[in-house]
């Protein structure tokens, strides 16, 4: 049975990609800083490699979390860890600009690869929301699911206004590229700080009425 029938090939075929990112730090730091990396590359380098690379930054991370402090989303994450996630989300938003401004350069844009360049950020997305909601030990409740589903959701929603609108419009202020900044400002400070401080309480949580949940920590 196939999964994408006639009619969605030829529409994919077609399929030219077209969008924009106003946000501050796209603008006066991702861009620049891409396009100048982008420049030292070879153009032998494929763009599906720098997606790949990009990937690579957070399921590489996302196993030796889960192998040095467990499946749970609670427990101590060490410090040298919550450094190097760091790290590697800004490494992954870098390849992540980085792959496209490749194909451009080298002629190689095409549907199939911004399908997969979509495809490894969905997958993103999720490994990072879990990685990180064990180093705010969230815990594993309803607030974790939802959270990992409104991720999902604006990526869902985002992808779907591209369909209909045929361009993707980042506004200001956006979680892609100006979010960046707060997820890995957050990384540094619990590294700092040790992320078990989010695991103090901060207040009764009996009101919401989840049965799993009767406090909310700080994280």
């Amino acid at each position: 049975m196939a999964i994408i029938r006639g009619e969605a090939i030829e529409n994919i075929k077609r399929h030219k990609y077209s969008g924009s990112d106003e946000g501050l730090l796209y603008k006066y730091f991702y861009d620049p800083v891409a396009t100048k990396l982008v420049s030292c590359l070879p153009t032998s380098v494929a763009p599906n490699t720098l997606t790949v690379l990009g990937l690579l930054c957070t399921v590489i991370p996302f196993f030796v979390l889960m192998s040095i402090s467990g499946a749970y989303l609670v427990g101590e994450v060490p410090s040298w860890f919550l450094y190097v996630h760091a790290a590697t989300y800004l490494i992954y938003r870098m390849l992540d600009e980085m792959d496209g401004k490749q194909a451009r350069r080298t002629d190689n844009s095409s549907p199939l690869g911004l399908l997969f360049d979509h495809g490894c950020d969905c997958f993103t997305i999720g490994l990072q929301n879990i990685m990180i909601s064990k180093e705010l030990c969230v815990g594993e409740n309803p607030i974790a699911m939802m959270s990992l589903i409104t991720a999902y959701m604006v990526f869902h929603f985002t992808t779907l206004e591209e369909y209909y609108l045929g361009t993707l419009k980042l506004p200001m202020f956006n979680g892609v590229s100006d979010g960046s900044l707060v997820i890995i400002a957050l990384l540094i400070f619990t590294g700092a700080i040790g992320n078990t401080w989010w695991a103090e309480d901060a207040c009764d949580a009996t009101w919401l009425g989840i049965s799993s949940v009767t406090n909310l920590n700080k994280g």
